[in-house]
C-alpha cells in the first residue's frame, strides 16, 4: 500500500518551482520592508499598537467630542447592522444570479440528453446553439469574479452616485459569477446514474436534471452559500475604506487618528460576528450530511399502499433546525431590502441617467470618444472603428509607462503571498488537521496516554483557531495596518495578503485531508511512521491535487486583492487604478483592471493545464 516513488515526481518538481517562483517574485519586489521617516521610531508604533490588543477601549478616546455625541459603542453596532445588511443584500441578489449562471454553465443539463434520439440537423443546431451559450456563461462567470468587489464599487459609485444600493450590487457581481462557477461545478460532479435511470424511462434532460442532479446538489449549494455569506461580510467592511458607511470606516478613521484601543475594539467585533456566521454554517454543513434519522415507522396497512406511501412520506423525519434557519435567513432578507430610500433609491431618473451617461463617456478611451458627449451608443461604436490606430496607441503608452511594470509588481505580490501561505499551511497541517493532531490518529496508537490525548486535541484546536482567526479579517484591512506600521512597501501588502490566505487554505487544505480515505495513511502509522512521516509520506501526494487546486484558486484571488492593494499607495495596478480614478480618467482606469483580468484567465488555464498533467502522471503511476 506504499505509495510508489513516480508518485511525488512530479508533485517534488511543482513544489521546487513554487519555491523558485518566490525567489523570483521577492529579487523582483526587493529587499525593503520597512521605510523609516525622518525621527520616527516604527517599533515603538507597533508597540503601542499591539499593546492596545490588551485594552480594547469601549468609549470614545477623542476628548474633543461634543457630550451630546453617540457613544462610541452604540455607533460600532450600527456600523455592523449596516455591514451585515449589505452583506445580505449583496448575496440575495448574487444567489439567484448564481443559479441561473451555474445552471445554463453546467453541462450536466444538455449534452448528456442530447445524445438520446436521431440526431436530426435541427437537433445539431440546438446542441450547437446550448454549447454556444454555455461557454458564453462561464465567459461571464470569469469575467465577473475576475474584478475585485472594490473596483466594481468604484465603478458603479461613479455611476450612480454614493447610493448604498450600488455598494450592495457591486459586492453581488464577482459573487454571483464565484456562486455560479461553483455551483455549475457541484452539479457536473454529482452521479449521472439518476439522471440516466429517469432518461432511459422517458424523461426530458431538463426533467431529470430537476429531480436528479439538483436535489443530491442542494445541500453542498446551501452551505456554500452561507461560506459565501461570510465572506460577503468581509468585503462588505472593506467598502468603509472608499467611504461607505460600514464598520470598515470606523476602524479608517480610529486608525488615523491613532486611537487604537478603538481599532481594536472594532476588529474584536467584525471577527466574532465572522466567526459566528463561520460556527453557524460548520453546524450547518454538519446536520445536511448527516441528515434526520427517522425514530420510528407507523404501522403501515398491507392493502391499501398508496394511503401507506402518503402516510410515510407525512411522518418523514424533518430538520427544523434548518428550515427554520432558512425561513429566518429569508426574512433578514426581507427585512434588509425595506426602506429603499436608506438605499439611496430615490435619485430621480433623469438625474440617473445623465450621470450614467457622462461615466460612459469617461469610460470610452479618450482618442474614441465623440465630441458630442451626449453620443448613443452606436455614435460610440463607430468612433470606436474609426479611431483604431488612436486606441492602440494610447494603450501602447499606458502599458510602457506604468502597465507592464504595476501589472509584474501585482503578479510578484499575489504569487509570494501564496506561496508563503501555502508553505505556511503544509507546515502546519500536520499539527491543525484533525485527521492527524488528536491522540489516536486513525485509531492506530492505542497505547497513547490520556495527557498525550488532550496534548494532541490542544494543539490542533490552536492551530485551527489561528486558521479562523487569520480569515476572518480582511485582507485589505490587514494591509492597511501592516503598511501604516511598515512603511509603504510591498511587503506589508505581501504579509497581509500570506496571513489572510493562511488561514484560508488551512482550512481548505484540512478538509481535503479529513475527507481522504484512511487506508494508506493508517497503513503506515500501523508500520511504524509518525505523524508528519505519514503525512509526507501519504496524505500530502494522495491530496496534491486537490490541493492544488485550492492553491490556483487562491491565487487567483490574491491577483484580485493585490490590484486592489495598490490603492494604499504600492505601485500595483490599484495604484493606478485609484490615481485613474482620483482623476475620473475612467478609461485608464479599465485599462488597469483589464489587465489584472487577463492575469486571472491566464492563471485559470494555467490551473487546468497543471491538473491535467498530474492527473495523467497518477494514471500513469
Amino acid at each position: 500500500m506504499r505509495v510508489p516513488a513516480t508518485f511525488w515526481l512530479g508533485k517534488r518538481l511543482v513544489v521546487v518551482a513554487f519555491l523558485g517562483v518566490l525567489l523570483v517574485s521577492g529579487w523582483v519586489l526587493g529587499p525593503r520592508i520597512v521605510q523609516l521617516s525622518a525621527g520616527a521610531d516604527p517599533f515603538a508604533e507597533m508597540g503601542r499598537f499591539f499593546g492596545a490588543a490588551l485594552s480594547p477601549s469601549l468609549a470614545d478616546e477623542n476628548p474633543s467630542l461634543p457630550p451630546d455625541a453617540r457613544p462610541f459603542l452604540l455607533r460600532l453596532g450600527e456600523s455592523l447592522l449596516r455591514t451585515f445588511r449589505y452583506a445580505l443584500i449583496a448575496i440575495s441578489l448574487a444567489v439567484p444570479a448564481g443559479l441561473a449562471l451555474g445552471f445554463l454553465a453546467s453541462s450536466a443539463w444538455w449534452p448528456g440528453g442530447m445524445r438520446y434520439g436521431k440526431a436530426s440537423v435541427g437537433r445539431t443546431a440546438i446542441r450547437s446553439g446550448l454549447r454556444l451559450l454555455r461557454w458564453a456563461c462561464r465567459f461571464l462567470i470569469t469575467l465577473g469574479r475576475s474584478i475585485h468587489e472594490l473596483v466594481w464599487a468604484l465603478f458603479f459609485l461613479s455611476a450612480l452616485g454614493d447610493a448604498p444600493i450600488a455598494a450592495c450590487v457591486a459586492l453581488a457581481l464577482p459573487f454571483a459569477g464565484t456562486l455560479g462557477k461553483v455551483f455549475s461545478e457541484l452539479i457536473d460532479e454529482q452521479s449521472q446514474e439518476p439522471r440516466s435511470t429517469l432518461m432511459a424511462t422517458g424523461a426530458s434532460p431538463l426533467q431529470a436534471f430537476l429531480n436528479a442532479l439538483l436535489p443530491s446538489a442542494v445541500p453542498e449549494m446551501l452551505t456554500y452559500t452561507v461560506y459565501r455569506f461570510e465572506c460577503a461580510l468581509r468585503s462588505s467592511a472593506v467598502l468603509g475604506f472608499i467611504g461607505v458607511e460600514t464598520v470598515g470606516l470606523g476602524i479608517r478613521q480610529s486608525y488615523e487618528s491613532l486611537y487604537y484601543g478603538e481599532v481594536w475594539t472594532q476588529l474584536y467585533a467584525l471577527v466574532i460576528v465572522v466567526v459566528g456566521v463561520d460556527t453557524l454554517g460548520a453546524r450547518l454543513r454538519g446536520r445536511l450530511n448527516r441528515g434526520a434519522t427517522r425514530k420510528s415507522v407507523p404501522e403501515l396497512s398491507k392493502l391499501e399502499l398508496g394511503r401507506s406511501e402518503a402516510l410515510l412520506r407525512r411522518t418523514a423525519p424533518r430538520d427544523w433546525v434548518v428550515r427554520g434557519g432558512l425561513l429566518a435567513g429569508i426574512m433578514l432578507v426581507v427585512i434588509s431590502w425595506t426602506n429603499g430610500r436608506e438605499l439611496g433609491m430615490d435619485m430621480p431618473a433623469d438625474q440617473r441617467d445623465a450621470r450614467i451617461g457622462r461615466f460612459l463617456t469617461k469610460l470610452t478611451p479618450a482618442p474614441a470618444r465623440p465630441e458630442n458627449s451626449t453620443a448613443s451608443g452606436p455614435e460610440r461604436m463607430e468612433a470606436l472603428e474609426g479611431k483604431g490606430g488612436e486606441i492602440k496607441d494610447w494603450a501602447v503608452d499606458l502599458w510602457s509607462r506604468n502597465g507592464a511594470e504595476a501589472l509584474l509588481n501585482t503578479v510578484a505580490i499575489a504569487t509570494s503571498a501564496i506561496v508563503l501561505a501555502g508553505l505556511g499551511a503544509a507546515l502546519l497541517l500536520p499539527v491543525g488537521s484533525r485527521a492527524l493532531a488528536r491522540g489516536e490518529p486513525f485509531g492506530v496508537l492505542g497505547s497513547a496516554s490520556r495527557w498525550v490525548h488532550w496534548w494532541w486535541c490542544g494543539v490542533g484546536f490552536l492551530t485551527r483557531s489561528l486558521f479562523i482567526l487569520a480569515r476572518a479579517v480582511p485582507e485589505y484591512v490587514y494591509a492597511f495596518l501592516l503598511v501604516g506600521l511598515l512603511g509603504p512597501s510591498a511587503w506589508p501588502l505581501v504579509f497581509a495578503l500570506a496571513l489572510h490566505n493562511l488561514g484560508i487554505l488551512g482550512r481548505l487544505w484540512g478538509e481535503v485531508m479529513e475527507n481522504q480515505r484512511p487506508e494508506v495513511p493508517r497503513h503506515w502509522i500501523q508500520s511504524g511512521a509518525g505523524r508528519v512521516q505519514s503525512y509526507c509520506g501519504s496524505l500530502a501526494p494522495l491530496s496534491f491535487n486537490r490541493f492544488l487546486l485550492f492553491f490556483f484558486y487562491r491565487w487567483e484571488t490574491c491577483i484580485r486583492e493585490a490590484t486592489i492593494l495598490g490603492m494604499l499607495g504600492i505601485s500595483s495596478l490599484g495604484y493606478y487604478v485609484s490615481i485613474a480614478h482620483n482623476w475620473l480618467r475612467y478609461d485608464e482606469m479599465l485599462f488597469y483592471v483589464l489587465l489584472g483580468v487577463a492575469v486571472v484567465f491566464a492563471g485559470d488555464i494555467l490551473s487546468d493545464w497543471m491538473r491535467r498533467k498530474l492527473r495523467g502522471e497518477i494514471a500513469c503511476s
